[in-house]
């Protein structure tokens, strides 16, 4: 298996690759600059110089004059430091030349009146030369010529290459440890939260990073893993309570039925008081049955998201009564729905089904013999509500700040017998439905209300 670079290493890397990639091209466009200009220079002093010999030669009867005495010392003061010239006749025979003889490659080449310039080697050197053609009424009279070795250009050009390939690698070098630095230097907040974050056990969710730089990608990137700290920290305490206050309320009724177990079992009894302890244990074990399909419904609206599609409230609403009618009837309590709209919203029906059971459930426990619940629902335009009431006690000061936590429960005189679930189990519902749960009490100070609140569909 590749062992894959550091972060650190690659972004290093790719910098250096980078700046490798354009000194190349920088130095490629300079080597080029250079070579061309040299080349240039060169031309152009050959060039300058046959025009030179070209007005010193004057045509007399019709072929190039001799050249006197004074005008050799001309040709000898335009020729020299380095640049050798010659003239030559239309046939190819040497008029003048400040070398005794011309190289015969030069002399070849320059003969042919349609060889303007170019190269040729002479022994060891290579040779740059122009010729000028003489012309006079479009006769060619002769041809002027200078020449000069390349050997200067060459090593320029060659000192030239050998001095940009260095200063290349000295930058690529240079870039490279720059660029490890300043990569190290960003890098090291990144190590000190990455080592802050290690610290940060799931035991232990109080600490948070505090980031106090600047409002950069790092301070974001901090300020957000604070924030999940935050949300993280709150789900393990509700779990951690949910899991202390499950225990505690298994515990109860177990115990209950270990001592009734205990106590028919160290002696002999009557039938009747066996029938009276399996009575209380029946009911311990409803009671046990009861808090575990709570638990149960409560597990499973905090896993995972709900499937919405567009459902009527009304129907919602009439199944839900349908449902709690035979427990109203037992309760001798009367159950009765009010729908005044048929509008829908975006809901998992068999969810908010639930959730409105639940507070139709906690509204008949608390109803009295004879009493009444009903279920109402009513669209205002932009939600719908679902209201359910009673007209039973209705909810104290502390219910209406705390019923829907999960097994939070009243004084007895209030709270009845029920597991302290079933608001908490639809106020969850209802929230994973984007909507709200509102707890008053009625108006006439007898009975509660418990208001669902969810968006309509758009």
């Amino acid at each position: 298996m590749n062992a894959q670079l550091a972060y650190g290493t690659r972004l290093t890397l790719a910098y250096t690759a980078i700046v490798a990639i354009a000194v190349m091209l920088l130095g490629a466009v300079a080597f080029i600059t250079v070579r061309i200009t040299l080349e240039g220079s060169l031309e152009t002093r050959l060039e300058t110089t046959a025009k030179a010999l070209r007005s010193i030669v004057d045509i007399k009867d019709g072929h190039l004059k001799r050249l006197d005495a004074e005008d050799r010392e001309q040709m000898q003061g335009v020729l020299g430091q380095g640049v050798n010239g010659a003239i030559l006749y239309a046939d190819g025979s040497l008029l003048a030349s400040n070398l005794a003889s011309p190289p015969s490659a030069i002399r070849r080449a320059i003969a042919d009146p349609g060889n303007r310039r170019g190269s040729v080697t002479v022994g060891p050197s290579t040779i740059s030369y122009v010729a000028m053609p003489v012309f006079e009424h479009g006769v060619r009279y002769g041809t002027m010529a200078a020449w000069e070795s390349r050997g200067v250009y060459d090593d320029a050009v060659r000192i030239t290459l050998i001095a940009l390939g260095l200063a290349g690698c000295v930058v690529i070098a240079a870039a490279a440890a720059a660029g490890g630095a300043l990569t190290r230097r960003m890098l090291r907040p990144v190590a000190e939260l990455s080592a802050m974050i290690s610290e940060i056990e799931a035991t232990d969710l109080t600490e948070r990073l505090a980031w106090d730089g600047p409002n950069d990608e790092l301070g974001r990137l901090c300020t957000t893993f604070d924030r999940l700290l935050d949300r993280l920290e709150t789900a393990f305490e509700r779990e951690r309570r949910f899991i202390a206050d499950a225990s505690h309320e298994l515990r109860t009724p177990l115990s209950v039925m270990r001592v009734e177990v205990e106590l028919a079992l160290m002696q002999e009894r009557t039938p009747e008081a066996y029938r009276s302890a399996l009575a209380r244990l029946q009911r311990e074990t409803q009671r046990l049955e009861m808090l575990a399909e709570s638990l149960l419904r409560t597990a499973r609206n905090d896993a995972g998201a709900v499937t919405l599609a567009a459902v009527s409230v009304a129907g919602i609403a009439e199944r839900a009564t349908a449902r709690m009618l035979p427990l109203a009837q037992a309760r001798d309590v009367t159950l009765t729905s009010s729908v005044t709209t048929h509008a829908e919203v975006l809901a998992d029906p068999p969810s908010l089904e639930s959730a409105v059971i639940a507070l139709v459930d906690n509204a008949l426990r608390f109803a009295p013999v004879g009493g009444s619940v009903t279920v109402e629902a009513a669209c205002d335009g932009h939600n719908v509500r679902l209201i359910v009431s009673d007209d039973g006690p209705g909810f104290s000061e502390n219910a209406l700040r705390e019923a829907t936590g999960r097994f939070w429960r009243d004084d007895p005189a209030r709270s009845g017998s029920g597991s302290g679930l079933g608001l908490a189990i639809a106020c969850s519902i209802v929230e994973r439905h984007r909507g709200t749960i509102t707890l008053q009490n009625a108006s006439n100070g007898t009975g509660a209300i418990v208001v669902l609140t969810v968006p309509v569909a758009s």
